[in-house]
């Protein structure tokens, strides 16, 4: 997923970093015992002259491949969006290349970066007010409304690395990734709850035991009661193990993401649009008239400290830690009135081996 694979720096190597100290070391001992102090300091600072320019210019290589791929990535993004639009010859489908109200329900802040002077926090604050969804195919699935769309997003590790190396504008461009978003319109509001209700807390668990008052972003539901009911019907219950699907619901809409460079495939997303119905069409609507939420309650967009649009994405990694939740949301930007759209990582450890359904 990352773009970004700078390489250790020369003297950090092995078995290179011992060789290059040696040679160094004898280096500086022949220059001071033939040419004394003084050509050794000379010889000092054209040696560390030519480390830094080699980091430099070895950082400059990295950022440039990255805009590269970058590139290449968006031309398959096009490509991709441009399929997508093609379905509309063919299904009963709308299509709208960008739209701003769609991504104001999902990630878009109305917000005034102008007097932001730090370019980091700057171009941070101007994305998430610049957010637009592209891509938007509206359908119907199992009688749900259903709507697809990508997000530009900031692959954060990407960004801490570049912006390093260059200006944060291009640094920023750089990092982009794409989130493919399925959102199904429910008949009414219903309580938070994330799919994630379903598997072993793990470090969350701990973390809970340890707070009086756990902060809403990392509940996985509003109301325990509610997850209880859905979570008892088998078809809801698999479909909360699925390591493909992971969804939650926030307030009428029932949402699940992927996340890719490119972006996915229109089958792709078809085919994850009518899996999130059929989650739909599975709740139990016949009990669900008690747990109906008041749409006044509801703000428009949802409010900043805790967007609704809190969606996961499974990231299995190579390391020790297992696999991590990103959980998309608005994050304050310091003290600067402004917030970034974020996807935070919890690690979550493994999911229960086997789950048991009545």
């Amino acid at each position: 997923m990352n773009r970004t694979t700078l390489e250790k720096h020369i003297l950090a190597r092995t078995p290179y970093n011992q060789i290059a100290a040696a040679l160094s070391l004898a280096l500086f001992i022949v220059v001071l015992l033939y040419a004394g102090w003084t050509a050794l300091l000379v010889v000092f600072v054209l040696w560390s002259a030519a480390l830094a320019y080699g980091g430099f210019a070895s950082s400059r290589r990295e950022f440039a491949k990255v805009v590269r791929a970058r590139e290449e990535d968006r031309h398959v993004h096009d490509e991709l969006i441009a399929r997508r639009g093609r379905l509309v010859q063919f299904a009963d489908t709308a299509f709208e290349e960008r739209s701003t109200v769609v991504a104001a329900r999902f990630g878009r802040v109305d917000q005034n970066v102008d007097d932001l002077v730090d370019p980091r926090k700057a171009v941070r604050a101007r994305h998430a007010a610049e957010l637009v969804a592209q891509g938007v195919i509206s359908m119907r699935f199992c009688g749900f409304p259903v709507t697809v769309f990508d997000l530009d997003v900031i692959n954060e590790a990407d960004f801490a690395s570049l912006v390093k190396m260059g200006k944060a504008e291009r640094a920023i461009e750089a990092s982009m990734v794409h989130l493919t978003v399925c959102a199904v319109t429910l008949p009414y509001p219903l309580p938070y709850l994330s799919s994630l209700a379903a598997w072993e807390p793990g470090m969350l668990a701990e973390l809970e035991e340890s707070m009086d008052d756990v902060p809403a972003e990392l509940r996985h539901t509003d109301d325990p009661d509610f997850a209880s009911l859905l979570l008892s019907v088998p078809k809801l219950l698999r479909a909360a193990h699925d390591l493909d699907l992971l969804w939650t619901i926030s307030g009428d809409q029932l949402v699940a993401a992927a996340m890719s460079t490119t972006g996915i495939t229109p089958e792709s997303a078809l085919r994850r649009a009518t899996d999130l119905a059929a989650v739909a069409a599975a709740l139990p609507w016949d009990r669900l008239e008690p747990f109906r939420r008041d749409t006044a309650d509801i703000p428009a967009p949802w409010p900043l400290h805790r967007s609704r649009f809190v969606t996961h994405q499974w990231w299995v990694g190579n390391d020790e830690s297992g696999p991590t939740v990103r959980r998309w949301e608005h994050d304050p930007i310091g003290k600067t009135g402004t917030y970034a759209f974020v996807g935070i990582g919890s690690d979550l450890g493994a999911p229960r081996g086997a789950f048991k359904v009545s």
